[in-house]
């Protein structure tokens, strides 16, 4: 015969006072800043005209004779990108808040809580999929989270990305030759006609540790956190909670740690990276990286321009349940991928 304890019975003088509530490491770093110029379109795709031109300079004529050059026809390719879609619903029925209490109380649940708690989840939910998307943008792919590559911004744009393995695990490697390789390959494939702010590189944990290990970078990172740049890092504490780790600027090359992992919708988890791998990109270029917002499916909102997300409350007219609905169709894309530089450690 089976017994049933009471837990409670040991603990009858203990006051309840609260619970312990368990939320897995929210990422946010990508989301937090401003890469992506994110435009609202009343379009379920957006059609694009990759116009290419070339700036070639001019021969010198003598005085009064004709010019030696003509202007050229510029030349531009169309293609498409379809916007991504997605649907979340939940619901609560009387049997989810009938004989409940709140988490962390003696109080019972009521609908307002249950409702909060639910529309919070849904919320945090769409936030990792936006950083788990527009981190692969900035790796040069368009990816849903169950696994669909919508687009290959180096097949689009009939680019071959530049990858430099960094060999950090050998002691003579030229580390610096290895930044200075990287910043020449983006800046020249970034073709927006000026300068760029800066280079960031995302990397994994195990990349870091070996940059920061290096025997030619062991004294710049030692010399980084003990000066007046370690004022540079006063606003990692921030993203902390986000998945970053650390970080460490040489050169003007920003590298990061970020060490993320993401669940996805077939129960299993995706790195942000593979082991000794990281992905580089200019930063303070305007249009490098583009979003779009698409439209709401529902026949009240069709031909209206979209936003970052809808969400919906439905009551049953028979108070019996109430259901809750997300919906969003995002694009992030990379405008110039050939700036996008693969970064590995072979050992």
């Amino acid at each position: 015969m089976s017994t049933i304890r009471n837990y409670f019975e040991s603990f009858k003088n203990s006051d309840f006072v609260e619970g312990i509530t368990q939320t897995p490491l929210q990422y946010g770093y990508i989301n937090s800043r401003n890469y992506f110029n994110v435009k609202p379109t009343t379009q379920t795709a957006i059609i694009f005209d990759k116009d290419y031109s070339t700036t070639t300079l001019l021969p010198q004529v003598n005085r009064g004779d004709k010019s030696a050059t003509e202007g050229k026809e510029r030349t531009a390719d169309t293609f498409a990108l379809k916007l991504a879609y997605f649907k979340h619903e939940d619901r609560l029925t009387g049997g989810d808040i009938q004989g409940h209490r709140r988490v962390g109380s003696t109080e019972d649940q009521t609908l307002a809580a249950a409702t909060a708690e639910k529309l919070t989840d849904m919320r945090l939910a769409w936030d990792q999929t936006q950083e788990y998307m527009k981190l692969q943008a900035l790796k040069g792919i368009f990816k849903t989270p169950d696994g669909v590559v919508m687009a290959n911004m180096f097949t689009e744009f009939n680019v071959t990305q530049t990858s430099i393995d960094f060999a950090l695990g050998t002691s003579t490697t030229n580390v610096d030759q290895k930044i200075r390789l990287m910043k020449s390959a983006i800046s020249k494939n970034v073709l927006n006609g000026g300068a760029i702010g800066g280079v960031e590189v995302l990397v994994d944990p195990e990349f870091f540790d070996k940059l920061i290990s290096h025997p030619q970078m062991k004294n710049a990172y030692q010399f980084y956190q003990n000066s007046g740049a370690q004022l540079l890092r006063d606003d990692l504490s921030s993203y902390m909670k986000w998945g970053i780790m650390d970080e460490f600027t040489f050169r003007g090359v920003r590298f990061i740690s970020y060490d993320a992992t993401f669940n996805l919708p077939n129960g299993t988890t995706e790195a942000a990276f593979a082991a000794s791998t990281g992905t580089a990109y200019a930063t303070g270029v305007r249009d490098l990286f583009r979003g779009y917002n698409g439209p709401s499916n529902k026949l009240s909102e069709a031909n209206q321009p979209g936003q970052e997300l809808f969400m919906r409350t439905y009551i049953d007219p028979r108070d019996e349940f109430v259901e809750f609905e997300l919906e969003a169709a995002p694009l992030y894309f990379a405008t110039r991928p050939a700036s996008i530089v693969a970064v590995t450690s072979s050992n």
